[in-house]
């Protein structure tokens, strides 16, 4: 526990500082080779992918289960050290409140166009002719979704099965990232690595669920709503599992997300989530930022109480 405490409050303070050899990018460097590798080989793209997609995460776990645990034999602090270290790397909690703050800042100084080149930083969606609605629209809907990928998640693994579980977390979300589209490059090629990080998913955007609506409460935000949207329009909806805290997100500030965005030019209807119909304004960004924040301390503490209630 004192682990995830001290890799939480690392990431809280320093985030992901860029390098070269940071985890992630390591990551999506043998992925990009490993997929050139697999066309190559394979007509059937669907089996290629299957091949990437479940056989990258499991070597990296049993790859880093065996490295933690001879370092922990020969030498406890430094296995500690190690283990700290990746899953540090596996949180997100700075760098996701810095890139949001940027396009807060931007949209205050009513430079539309660095909001949308900084939200591309950030989201999948095309963001060259967004308004400044849409723009925070997208931003609330990074952060909320964010959450749970890049902070509650990463703290459930690390809580279950150390820094191997968290970076095989990490791959699997790396893969989704990079590869789970539904274009027509890899709409085969990806299919189960968008299915993957659906079944990894899964606990943690409910367990946020649970978070969110809490610390709207503790907030004074709207918790009432939070779960009631994150139930109905997440939990019991169509959209899956990154629809759970952007509807909790959406009824805890009381505005509605969701609907239209362009993906490489093709258009995606996704449902409308939450009830309310504030104004999607730089405030909006702002509150979303101390909710997540809220989750992500509340992210903590549900891991470190956990093992006591089970």
């Amino acid at each position: 526990m004192t682990l995830l405490m001290v890799a939480f409050m690392l990431d809280a303070v320093l985030g992901d500082p860029v390098y070269a050899w940071h985890p992630a990018r390591v990551l999506g460097a043998v992925i990009k080779k490993a997929e050139a590798g697999l066309r190559a080989r394979f007509l059937n793209l669907k089996l290629a992918g299957a091949i990437l997609a479940l056989s990258l995460p499991v070597t990296v776990f049993i790859l880093l289960r065996c490295v933690l645990g001879y370092l922990e034999r020969r030498h406890a602090a430094l296995g500690f050290i190690v283990s700290l270290y990746f899953v540090y790397s596996s949180l997100s909690v700075r760098d996701l409140a810095n890139e949001a703050g940027r396009v807060l800042q931007d949209l205050k100084m009513n430079d539309t166009v660095l909001a949308r080149r900084d939200l591309s930083r950030i989201v999948g969606r095309d963001t060259h002719s967004l308004s400044p609605q849409e723009i925070v629209r997208g931003t609330v809907e990074a952060v909320s979704e964010s959450t749970v990928d890049g902070i509650i998640a990463p703290l459930f693994y690390a809580a279950l099965g150390g820094a191997p579980l968290a970076v095989a977390y990490k791959t699997v979300n790396t893969l989704d990232s990079m590869i789970g589209h539904k274009n027509d490059r890899y709409r085969e090629f990806g299919f189960f690595a968008a299915k993957q990080d659906e079944i990894w998913n899964y606990l943690p955007a409910r367990i946020s669920l649970l978070i969110i609506s809490i610390v709207s409460a503790v907030k004074g935000y709207r918790f009432r709503e939070a779960f009631r949207a994150g139930w109905n329009h997440g939990v019991t909806g169509r959209d899956g599992n990154g629809s759970i805290p952007e509807a909790a997100f959406a009824g805890a500030l009381g505005i509605r997300l969701g609907g239209m965005s362009t993906y490489e030019g093709r258009v995606v209807r996704k449902s409308e989530l939450g009830f309310g119909n504030g104004e999607l304004d730089t405030e909006c960004i702002r509150r979303s930022l101390d909710l997540m924040w809220a989750a992500a301390w509340g992210g903590l503490l549900f891991v470190l109480v956990l093992p006591r209630i089970v």
